[in-house]
């Protein structure tokens, strides 16, 4: 049953019938889903979680406790808002404390963001406390241009821009490009047995990246037992027995095509393969029948990523600005 005492807030808003409680089990899991994708859906992203691939999030908790550090907003009842907390550590001993809120539309702009961003820095300082070592914190929150009080908020409590990302969509009813590949290179099915392998070869790409930070191996088994994974959906290059490149991918309501991750590993970089990978995905996505695809992008990213994608005919419809605010 979910945990029923009230959680008291002292800055929250007086709306009648509001309250908040901790996370009270798997019962919450499909009320916590709907919110999520209103908040998504708000903003304008096409991105979705199931009730199945929020289970499994709190099945493997990394760095955070699903019970404590998860915030339920209700009215009379009815859950309108959710948030939690979690942390990594960066290579040179500092912490990253991400704070993320879901907020179905309606309850926007009424203190509500406040109200629970506060709480849970009140959480993040509690989990900072108990971490040995870790030479200093930050508190790290995303905040969409379609939620403008969300980034307001934010700034008022001295979070300052860190990093700005680009939600990316391209139609799918025009001829698509043709898929080159470079010699030596060819596509073949995934299977499982062949997780791990793209798995490292991922973590690998990524560590060029500002804010990577290593993964450890319960996430490896969080995205192996994930209900929603389809490798059917992946497009994987392969040099002989070596993973080259990859873009993992998924649906979204089964309309929209969403590529989550794409890597090319550094011998075979600049040689068109990246492309390759993205209109091969292109393909993948109409011949099941999608409307749209979708992407995001880092928009400081070094790798010429932004242009491959504009070229291959995606635009940005969404910008997407990461806060930080040092404990």
């Amino acid at each position: 049953m979910p945990d029923s005492v009230s959680i008291p807030l002292p800055e929250a808003p007086a709306i009648p019938g509001l309250r908040f409680r901790h996370f009270g089990g798997k019962a919450d899991l499909p009320d916590m889903a709907s919110v999520i994708n209103a908040s998504l859906a708000a903003d304008g992203s096409s991105e979705r979680i199931t009730t199945g691939g929020l289970a499994n999030m709190y099945a493997h908790p990394v760095h955070w406790d699903p019970q404590q550090d998860t915030l339920l907003a209700e009215i009379n009842g009815l859950l309108i808002g959710c948030a939690n907390t979690e942390w990594r550590q960066e290579d040179d001993g500092g912490c990253l404390h991400s704070i993320n809120l879901h907020l179905v539309e309606k309850w926007r702009g009424l203190g509500l963001e406040l109200a629970m961003q506060h709480h849970m820095e009140r959480r993040a300082r509690a989990a900072a406390a108990a971490i040995p070592g870790a030479v200093r914190h930050w508190f790290v929150s995303r905040a969409a241009e379609t939620w403008p009080v969300r980034g307001e908020m934010l700034r008022s409590l001295d979070y300052a821009p860190a990093r700005h990302y680009f939600e990316m969509q391209r139609p799918l009813d025009d001829d698509l490009p043709e898929v080159v590949l470079p010699s030596g290179i060819v596509f073949r099915p995934v299977r499982p047995k062949q997780f791990r392998a793209i798995w490292e070869a991922s973590e690998e790409c990524f560590r060029d990246q500002q804010d990577y930070v290593v993964p450890s191996e319960e996430q490896y088994r969080a995205w192996t037992a994930d209900p929603d994974l389809d490798p059917s959906m992946w497009l994987v290059a392969w040099a002989g027995d070596q993973v080259a490149g990859a873009a993992i991918n998924v649906i979204h309501r089964g309309v929209w095509g969403e590529t989550d991750d794409l890597f090319v590993r550094r011998p075979w970089r600049r040689q068109g393969l990246g492309r390759a990978l993205l209109v091969g995905s292109l393909h993948l996505f109409k011949a099941r029948g999608l409307s749209n695809a979708g992407l995001g992008v880092d928009a400081e990213n070094s790798s010429g990523a932004l242009g491959l994608y504009e070229r291959a005919g995606y635009r940005v419809y969404q910008r997407v600005v990461a806060y930080r605010k040092r404990m």
